[in-house]
């Protein structure tokens, strides 16, 4: 009996030695993950279709709001605007704002090629106020630019109307003549004409 625990014992320990001295199996490499690209922003007709979203939502806004202050107010503002000089100077951008709410904004040079109606709509009467901006370049030279703004205050009778004929020029040369003479001139204006009447009344003199 003691000779086969012996034997066990040496057996054993054998096994243990030969499983200890084999080598192990080498560890696979972890797998590689994908390469992803990255994340790209919105294409040019994604942007187009938000911005023609987001326009129509304001016409539709501001349609809203003229119902709204035409079945609120009786008192009425009209805006002309036009410009004087196309002959030299295209109109970049042309922006009328009604108590700094923008009621007219065009970037056709519309203002250049005719002298029709910008803006009508009502408002409560008293006081506001009006903005009046024009931004032109020359046509001799489109790195010459102006801007023409003016702010001024108006008084609207109750179920009354005002209108504003406005007149944006510029009679300088700075875009033709400072490249040949290194000499030129802006002579910017704006003028504005007021005019407004009751319901019941003609034009006030």
């Amino acid at each position: 009996m003691r000779l086969r625990a012996a034997c066990f014992t040496i057996l054993c320990a054998t096994t243990a030695t030969a499983l200890a001295d084999e080598p192990s199996a080498p560890v696979p490499p972890p797998a590689s993950q994908p390469v992803t690209a990255p994340p790209t922003g919105p294409s040019l007709d994604e942007l187009q279709k938000e911005y023609d979203k987001i326009r129509e939502q304001l016409f539709a806004a501001r349609a809203r709001a003229a119902a709204v202050s035409s079945a609120m107010y009786s008192s009425r503002v009209q805006v002309f605007l036009r410009y004087t000089s196309p002959r030299f100077f295209a109109v970049a951008r042309a922006t009328v704002r009604l108590d700094g709410a923008a009621v007219y904004d065009d970037t056709t040079g519309a203002i250049s090629t005719d002298n029709v109606l910008r803006y009508s709509g009502f408002v409560a009467p008293g006081k506001h106020q009006v903005s009046i901006r024009v931004d032109a370049e020359t046509k001799d030279d489109t790195s010459y630019t102006t801007s023409t703004e003016s702010t001024f205050t108006i008084d609207v009778p109750a179920r009354g109307e005002v209108t504003l004929k406005a007149t944006a020029e510029d009679s300088g040369d700075m875009g033709y003549s400072w490249g040949k003479k290194k000499k030129g001139s802006y002579h910017l204006r704006l003028d504005v004409g007021v005019e407004g009447k009751n319901a019941d009344a003609g034009p006030k003199k």
